[in-house]
Parts: C-alpha cells; sequence; structure tokens
C-alpha cells in the first residue's frame, strides 16, 4: 500500500513551492488534483528551455498529479472547486493572500465545507504583517533574508544562491507542515488552516541571526570559513576543490599528504586561529600544491585516502553520470506525458529513502488531461461538461 494512498488533495499552486510540496505527497500515492488556468495553465509550462512546447520544470514539479482547467472567475469555476474541496483531504494554494476568499474559498469557507479538510497556504509573505499584500519571488525572499548579504567575496556585491534557495525550502516546509496537520487530525479530527511564506522559511535558514542578536554584525566571508581554515574553497589545474581540515589532526594529515609537514608546525599556521589570522598565506601554500597537479583529480585523490574530508566542485552536467547519485536513485528518468516527441527526461529523484515506503515518481499530465474524469467522478454529466468546456473554450480538452 502506497503510504498515502487514498488521500485527496486539491491542489491550486503554481510555480514552484506549492507545486513541489504537492509533488512529493503524490510520490508517495496521494491523488493530486491540479487546477490550472484556462488556455495558458501554470505559469511553468512557458518558462523555458521546454520539450514541444512546455517547460521542462513543470514536468517535474508536478509529476503524478491530474490536470484539469477551471475559469476560478467564473461562479461554475468556484462550484466545481467546493465540490472538489467537499471530497479532499487537504487544499493547497499560492495565491496572493485575499485572492481564495475573493473565489469564495478562503479558509473560512472551506472549513464550512469540510471541516476536517487541511488548507495550507504557500505565500511570499505570509496571509499577515504588513508585507502580506506585497509580490514576491524567490530572489526577494533570499534579498530580505540576509542570505543574499552572506553570500559572496567580502569585498564584493551580495550575491543570489545559484539555487532557486527559497522556493525549494518553503515546499519542504510546506510538505512538513502537510504531514504535521495529517498527524495532528489523525489524534484530534481537526483540520486546520496552515501558514506557509518564502520569507519565514529563508529566515529559518539564517543561523546567524543569534550572533546578530549579540551585537556582532555578520556578512560576507567568501569561499573560506570565518573561523574555520583550512575549511573551503581552493584552486588546482583545471578546477576548483573543497577542503575541509579545520583541525589539527586533518590539518597534520592534510601537510603530510602535501610532502610538507614543516607546515603543520610553522608559527603562521601551527593553531586554527593562526591559520585564520594567515588565510592567504595558506590558500598560497595549499593552491600552490595543488596546481603541481596536471588536473585536480589526482591530488583530490590523495587527500581522500587520507580520510580527509574534500570534493570537486561538479557542474550540474557532471551530476548527471555521478555514481553516488545514481546508486541512491538521485538521477533517475522521469516519463513524459503521451504523444510527445520524447518519451523521458533525466531528472532528480525523490530524496526521502524509507525501509517501508517507496516514492513512485509518475508522469506529469497534459493541460487539462483529467478534467471530464474529474468531472465525471463529482457527478457532471456529458452535456453539463460539454458546456463547461466550450464556455472555458476547451473544447481541445
Amino acid at each position: 500500500m502506497n503510504t498515502f494512498e487514498g488521500l485527496k488533495v486539491v491542489d491550486f499552486t503554481t510555480n514552484a513551492a506549492g507545486p513541489f510540496a504537492t509533488a512529493m505527497l503524490a510520490d508517495f500515492g496521494a491523488e493530486v488534483i491540479k487546477i490550472e488556468k484556462p488556455q495558458a495553465g501554470d505559469d511553468m509550462r512557458s518558462f523555458p528551455p521546454a520539450v514541444d512546447g512546455t517547460g521542462v520544470a513543470f514536468f517535474w514539479f508536478n509529476r503524478g498529479k491530474k490536470s484539469i482547467v477551471l475559469d476560478m472567475e467564473d461562479p461554475k469555476g468556484q462550484e466545481v472547486a467546493k465540490k472538489l474541496i467537499a471530497a479532499a483531504d487537504i487544499v493547497v494554494e499560492s495565491f496572493k493572500p485575499g485572492t481564495m476568499e475573493k473565489f469564495g474559498l478562503g479558509y473560512k469557507d472551506v472549513k464550512e465545507i469540510k471541516p476536517s479538510v487541511i488548507m495550507c497556504s504557500v505565500s511570499a509573505f505570509g496571509q499577515t504583517g504588513p508585507y502580506r499584500h506585497k509580490p514576491g519571488y524567490d530572489i526577494v525572499a533570499q534579498a530580505l533574508s540576509g542570505a543574499m548579504d552572506l553570500t559572496g567575496e567580502p569585498d564584493g556585491p551580495p550575491t543570489r544562491s545559484g539555487l532557486v534557495l527559497a522556493d525549494y525550502v518553503t515546499g519542504i516546509h510546506a510538505y512538513g507542515a502537510i504531514i504535521t496537520a495529517l498527524y495532528h487530525r489523525q489524534r484530534t479530527g481537526s483540520g486546520q488552516h496552515i501558514d506557509i511564506s518564502l520569507l519565514d522559511c529563508m529566515v529559518s535558514l539564517n543561523g546567524l541571526i543569534e550572533p546578530a542578536g549579540l551585537g556582532r554584525k555578520p556578512t560576507r566571508t567568501g569561499n573560506h570559513h570565518s573561523l574555520l581554515a583550512p575549511f573551503g574553497l581552493f584552486q588546482g589545474t583545471g578546477g576548483s576543490v573543497i577542503i575541509g581540515a579545520p583541525n589539527q589532526k586533518f590539518w597534520k594529515s592534510l601537510c603530510k599528504v602535501m610532502g610538507n609537514e614543516a607546515l603543520a608546525d610553522d608559527p603562521l599556521c601551527r593553531t586554527g586561529a593562526d591559520r585564520i589570522k594567515n588565510l592567504k598565506k595558506l590558500i598560497f601554500e595549499i593552491e600552490n600544491w595543488l596546481k603541481k597537479f596536471p588536473n585536480v583529480d589526482e591530488p583530490l585523490a590523495l587527500i581522500d585516502q587520507a580520510g580527509i574530508p574534500c570534493a570537486k566542485v561538479n557542474t550540474t552536467n557532471d551530476l548527471l553520470e555521478d555514481i553516488q547519485l545514481q546508486a541512491r536513485d538521485m538521477i533517475r528518468e522521469l516519463e513524459l506525458p503521451d504523444g510527445m516527441s520524447i518519451p523521458k527526461i533525466k531528472a532528480r529523484g525523490n530524496p526521502f529513502k524509507f525501509s517501508e515506503a517507496t516514492a513512485v515518481m509518475k508522469k506529469p499530465p497534459a493541460l487539462g488531461q483529467h478534467l471530464e474524469e474529474v468531472l465525471d467522478g463529482l457527478g457532471y454529466g456529458k452535456a453539463e461538461i460539454a458546456e463547461l468546456k466550450t464556455q472555458w473554450n476547451l473544447s481541445g480538452k
């Protein structure tokens, strides 16, 4: 039995954060019905790169879901949504605060439809507070959370993460909150409203808030740690490596690997504090050794054999062939909807590994693929379905 078999989710989310949370529910067996706009669908369908006109990111974020199209500005679309909610366990939405209320589907309305329902609202700034009505994206949350100020070189500008960090972190938090609410309902029978924001989730990652509260002024330290050394990025021939040898045991081992055991007892590098104080010398010594090799793989293998934490800085393309990721099913093939010019794409796997449950990543849907099936299940007749499709200009769906 799939973990969430029988669990019904109505998914009003778009873009990344909300769809990520509901995709993980689908991976473990929940029936996720994705509500999309007529004609265009989820905005992510139009994001490049694309396969046959559909953005590949959409496929990953919406795997295993059923797609229906509803005009939520139309009372008939709202009626369909209410019927879906009446049969659902979970409702997830990512509109600007106030939008669901405009549709007659705010939490108070949803609770009247089904008191035990769990509703999760994902937004940039949350349902309360002075920023609640502001629009926002991942990069805005990165900026406001302090994350960008902590990223980059000390003498350079703040730098955004190369990953869409706020959206992914928020998706994971939303998934965890939904599971927590399910457990609460199991114990009490009560549903509830979950309020998740990109800014809140990014702030929860900022471990330097507490030092700031003590009067310190944390800021960018670049590719090296401000309190540990060597603990950072070093340049070799044709590539970059990470070396983490901050304690005395690892430091002495690294000096031995480099054939420079005298460096371990050099007064400028003897202790961790000495190495931080003389970081430029430390970087010079390590990079000078690395560059004696024709590539970074050779010295990295020596460091690894000595048991010192280290890594090559991979490109994203390198990940596709990584043996560890393949062994963990983190690089896998994702089937695409029927009729596409290519049947599968390489994609990320589900990171949750359980002894008694398995994530199954199923095909993503074509736009509106399941409209007739879902409406039929709600008791709509063929004539009613045809009328709605015509009204919303969905004759091809």
